[in-house]
């Protein structure tokens, strides 16, 4: 039995190798592609029709947000001046 080639960590990279990180065929990558876009999967390049590997695997481990809360789309911090100087504002009318 052939060991399976290495698929990069990082990078753009062809279909042939998401449809491998992703466990599949490149056959069945196809056929799914249009329900993994619904799932919010990353897009390719529009000019190389590459896709980027590091967004891939984001979207792979958002999957399981409880695991990974790095990844989730909660609010990001706020400068506290911003909030300080709005909250004068409402102060002084």
């Amino acid at each position: 039995m052939s060991r399976p080639k290495r698929v990069p960590d990082k990078g753009d990279v062809p279909a042939a190798v998401v449809a491998a990180r992703l466990g599949l065929s490149i056959g069945d990558f196809d056929a799914r592609r249009a329900a993994l876009t619904e799932r919010g999967f990353p897009d390719p390049d529009p000019t190389t029709g590459l896709w980027c590997m590091e967004a891939v695997d984001r979207w792979r481990l958002r999957r399981h947000s409880q695991l990974f809360p790095e990844l989730r789309n909660d609010p990001i911090a706020v400068d506290a001046a911003t909030v300080f100087d709005g909250r004068l504002r409402r102060l002084d009318g």
